[in-house]
C-alpha cells in the first residue's frame, strides 16, 4: 500500500459539523432524493456511517472534505463524502488524490467492488468519478430519487 498522502486525517466529528454547515447546493441536493432527512441531521447521518474514513484539511488544519466508505454487502463499498464549494474549486487535485489512495487501499485489502451514485443532473461530479477516480460508468437508474430524478451509477471492481 502506498504511504497516505500529505493533510489526510481520520475523521473528526468537528470537521462534519463544518462541513455540513458548507455543504456544495448540488450534494444537499442528492442527499435530499436519496434519504428523507433534514438538514440539521446531517453531520449525524455522516457520522453514523461504518467503515474507513478520513477528513482531508489544508495546510491550516480547516477541513476541505470528510468522506469513506460503507459496507453494503460482502466485499461491496458504497462511498460517501461532503464537501465545500472552496475546498472543490481550490483543491480538487487533493481531494482525488486521497480519494483514490483509499479506493487503491481498499481493493488491494480484498474489497471487491467500490460504487457511487449521483443524481444524473451532477454533471461535473459524474466526469470525476470517471476520469477523476477511474470508475466505470453502469448506467442510469431512471426515476429513482424521491422526487423522480435519475440517479448516474458508477463502480471500480478488482482489476480496473
Amino acid at each position: 500500500m502506498t504511504r497516505c498522502p500529505a493533510h489526510v486525517v481520520p475523521l473528526r466529528p468537528q470537521d462534519v459539523f463544518y462541513l455540513c454547515e458548507r455543504m456544495r447546493e448540488d450534494e444537499c441536493e442528492q442527499l435530499q432524493a436519496f434519504y428523507d432527512i433534514e438538514p440539521d441531521r446531517l453531520p449525524l447521518f455522516f457520522l453514523n456511517k461504518t467503515g474507513p474514513c478520513y477528513t482531508l484539511v489544508d495546510s491550516a488544519g480547516l477541513p476541505l472534505v470528510c468522506g469513506g466508505w460503507e459496507s453494503v454487502g460482502e466485499g461491496v463499498m458504497q462511498s460517501w463524502m461532503v464537501g465545500s464549494d472552496t475546498a472543490w474549486r481550490t483543491h480538487w487535485r487533493s481531494i482525488t488524490k486521497a480519494s483514490r489512495w483509499l479506493m487503491d487501499a481498499l481493493l488491494a485489502a480484498g474489497v471487491r467492488r467500490l460504487q457511487t451514485t449521483a443524481l444524473a443532473s451532477r454533471t461535473m461530479a459524474c466526469q470525476w468519478y470517471e476520469r477523476g477516480l477511474g470508475m466505470q460508468p453502469e448506467g442510469i437508474w431512471r426515476q429513482f430519487g424521491r422526487q423522480g430524478q435519475d440517479v448516474a451509477c458508477y463502480s471500480r471492481v478488482q482489476g480496473d
